[in-house]
């Protein structure tokens, strides 16, 4: 599996890095349309290489996902964290429970222990 993965990897580092070479032509990337920033009297334009601007994106869409996706699944963390609670409280509890039943005989005490053990 991990010679697979190696060679998956390889293989996409190799596709990537012959897109970079083959758009590294520098794009002027401006931050507001032609016309709003004629009326606002910004004008605010990088040069940057094709090839970046590319890979941003792709960097940035998976951020907003991932984000996206934590947000998304915070409410079943919140439910699970909830309910090990719950489970640690009752499981607290059976056994201050069973210590009080089993309180005048050590042995069933002792094989209690060994259980709880294994």
């Amino acid at each position: 599996m991990r010679i697979l993965r190696t060679l998956f990897l390889s293989c996409l580092a190799a596709v990537l890095l012959l897109l970079s070479l083959a758009n590294s032509e520098k794009v002027e990337l401006n931050f507001l349309p032609e016309n709003l920033s004629f009326l606002l009297g910004i004008n605010f334009a990088l040069n940057v290489p094709l090839f970046l601007v590319f890979f941003s994106g792709i960097f940035i869409g998976l951020v907003i996902g991932f984000v996206w996706e934590w947000l998304r699944e915070f409410k079943f963390r919140v439910e699970a964290n909830n309910y090990q609670k719950r489970l640690l409280r009752a499981e607290t509890e059976l056994s201050e429970l069973q210590a009080k039943e089993n309180k005048k005989d050590d042995v069933l005490k002792l094989l209690e222990k060994v259980e709880m053990k294994n």
